[in-house]
């Protein structure tokens, strides 16, 4: 049966995603733009899958969002193999310049949330270069824990609901985004809601992404773990194991 508030949404794993292409994605977007209903996007990939079986308020925020992208080769390739006739694999890294490439085109205004002091800006800075006519209403890179302190989480929400966003981009990492930006969907003041992690140090130039040969044969993750091993090394090679768990639990039995 067809989800009406989901018409692009498939089972899979433990979790679910919108088999969407960019133009599906943008035609999403825009309908909210225009109604001024807030909307948000979370993706789907091998370290978020783990955290969904072990984090009820992380599992909720995917369960609602409007658009669940899938970011990973790996799982992309697996739903493939079960019959899942995947379109499109859009990591949020990929997603936040066509996002500023659609906003410069229509005259919606964007907002960055996240990444340390500095790296914000430059990334306002070279996307509205990448993209004349962009209209950056603000940037803001929170306080450390911002989240926990109900005064400082109000200030943060203030100054995004006073810049008035079309497009918010939410770049404080897996679940602390996901989450926030579900709890307070209708407090924000954006009309949509990107949950993009990393994708402002990649706009920043802070962080190079992987060659694109690597991220299409999903080897990204290894491409990112030579870069910083020792803050990754346990996400790749100690929680990864529980993936194999989830495919066993919910898959359907071949995992190889």
């Amino acid at each position: 049966m067809i989800d009406a508030k989901h018409p692009y949404r498939v089972e899979f794993l433990n979790a679910a995603f919108d088999n969407v292409d960019f133009t599906q994605v943008r035609r999403v977007v825009t309908q909210h733009v225009r109604s001024r209903e807030p909307g948000y996007m979370v993706s789907l990939n091998t370290d978020i899958d783990i955290r969904l079986e072990r984090d009820p308020s992380f599992k909720r925020a995917h369960e609602d969002a409007t658009l669940v992208l899938m970011d990973s080769q790996p799982l992309f390739d697996l739903a493939r193999k079960w019959g899942i006739p995947a379109r499109e694999k859009i990591a949020g890294s990929d997603l936040i310049g066509p996002a500023c490439g659609w906003a410069a085109e229509e005259g919606w205004s964007i907002f960055i949330l996240g990444g340390k002091p500095g790296v914000p800006e430059r990334a306002a800075e070279n996307l509205a270069a990448e993209h004349r006519g962009l209209k950056v209403s603000g940037v803001l890179s929170p306080d450390f824990g911002f989240e926990r302190d109900p005064d400082k989480l109000e200030e943060v929400m203030s100054v995004v609901r006073d810049a008035s966003p079309d497009l918010l981009f939410v770049c404080l990492g897996a679940p602390k985004s996901e989450v926030l930006v579900h709890e307070h969907l209708l407090e924000w003041g954006a009309s949509f809601s990107f949950c993009v992690g990393a994708a402002v140090d990649f706009a920043a130039g802070n962080v190079e992404r992987a060659p694109r040969w690597m991220s299409d044969h999903g080897l990204e993750w290894f491409y990112r773990f030579t870069r910083e091993p020792k803050r990754l090394f346990k996400r790749y090679f100690v929680d990864s194991w529980a993936l194999l768990g989830i495919i066993r639990k919910y898959g359907k039995g071949d995992v190889r």
